[in-house]
């Protein structure tokens, strides 16, 4: 599954208004991992992402806010940068997409549980939110 960075979210107790995060710009195409962890936020929890950081050519693997991602589909993997990174993170010495368990699976029952993970991503009110946004701003 693929998710984007948002553009805009409010922080902080002033709520002045933020690009991206700290870590990845605008925009920017993050590969988002099975884990999820609950949190006792207001934010719908955190999940393990890969994507390119800010002024780097590496790829980074973090724990995200789910309200600071939207656009989540489903599609393929082909970056040979994020596979190897994948394969380091599942403990293989050589990309074998078929094996990653975290990284969602292969066969079509795993592609239907991304498919629904990614519908309901799109449709929770923290994405609804931001593209509602995001959209405003762009007929504006």
């Amino acid at each position: 599954m693929v998710a984007n960075v948002v553009d805009e979210h409010e922080v902080g107790q002033d709520h002045h208004i933020e690009h991206g995060t700290k870590i990845f710009s605008p925009g920017t195409k993050v590969y988002v991992s099975s884990i999820w962890r609950d949190s006792s936020f207001d934010h719908g929890g955190v999940l393990r992402v890969i994507g390119k950081p800010r002024k780097q050519w590496r790829l980074a693997v973090v724990y995200i806010r789910r309200d600071r991602l939207t656009n989540f589909c489903v599609r393929k993997v082909f970056d040979p940068k994020a596979l190897r990174c994948m394969a380091r993170d599942e403990g293989q010495d050589r990309p074998r997409p078929g094996r990653f368990s975290i990284w969602w699976g292969r066969n079509e029952e795993a592609r239907k549980r991304v498919e629904e993970q990614a519908a309901y991503y799109n449709q929770d009110i923290y994405s609804v939110r931001q593209r509602e946004r995001y959209l405003s701003t762009k007929t504006v």
